[in-house]
């Protein structure tokens, strides 16, 4: 297919976005590895999460190009690049605190017949329920998660929280998962569990974009990371790259 990359799944150009005169994204251009888990790090405000916003639609750039499997992405809705393969998590875990696991899990799977009046009136949406149902049974085994299906996700833990979100993301099927401080608010003894299902999910073809402030999460994790300081691109590489980079030692000393 022509103007396709056959390496990168996500290539983005000078792209640009401005909160009241404050450049939180100053013209960064990069590309993203198909099939890798690459790291956006930075000293807080330097724009990763407004970057991430772009990426997935909730926020439109000023200027620049987004390329996903080398459809330009750009100014178009967030529904649009889900469709197109984009999955994202939050920051703050999103669940619906008073439904239950399953039911967070079938609210992420996209073109449900069953929301449609004559579909609903016609009765030809069960066999589309039933295979969203068995897809999301299938990621609580994947993440050992099938304990607690029934239980209403306000009750989780902040760690079991997060997968869920992962999971929900999943059942969209994504090409390109952009995960958001993925960590937060996780114990340590699930931060490693957390790490090898990232992992599996990438060797099993998943491109994966992680934002962390864990800086050991990112090297254990992360083929190439990204450093953002003051809304621009200032290093890429390995993290042993970048951890001898004296322009970035700056960055997170001064901001």
């Amino acid at each position: 297919m022509p103007g396709v990359d056959t390496g990168h799944i996500l290539v983005v150009e000078a792209l640009r976005r401005s909160f009241g005169g404050v450049h939180a994204v100053d013209g960064i251009s990069f590309e993203v590895q198909r099939g890798r888990i690459t790291g956006l790090i930075g000293p807080n405000g330097a724009g990763k999460s407004t970057v991430l916003g772009m990426l997935a639609g909730a926020v439109q750039p000023d200027s620049g190009s987004i390329r996903v499997e080398g459809k330009e992405l750009a100014g178009r809705p967030a529904y649009e690049r889900a469709r197109h393969g984009v999955g994202r998590t939050f920051q703050m875990a999103g669940e619906f605190p008073r439904l239950t696991v399953l039911e967070n899990l079938l609210v992420g799977m996209p073109n449900q017949r069953g929301e449609r009046l004559l579909s609903a009136l016609l009765g030809n949406w069960t066999r589309q329920e039933e295979a969203a149902v068995e897809k999301a049974r299938s990621l609580l085994r994947r993440f050992d998660m099938t304990a607690k299906e029934d239980d209403y996700a306000g009750e989780l833990s902040g760690g079991q929280k997060r997968l869920l979100e992962i999971m929900r993301a999943l059942m969209s099927d994504p090409h390109l998962l952009l995960l958001d401080e993925p960590m937060v608010g996780v114990a340590p003894t699930l931060v490693g569990a957390i790490e090898e299902y990232l992992r599996e999910l990438c060797d099993h073809g998943l491109t994966i974009l992680i934002v962390e402030h864990e800086l050991g999460v990112v090297e254990r994790l992360c083929d190439t990371v990204m450093v953002m300081a003051r809304g621009a691109l200032i290093s890429q590489g390995t993290m042993r790259d970048i951890q001898s980079s004296r322009e970035v030692a700056d960055a997170y000393l001064i901001g």
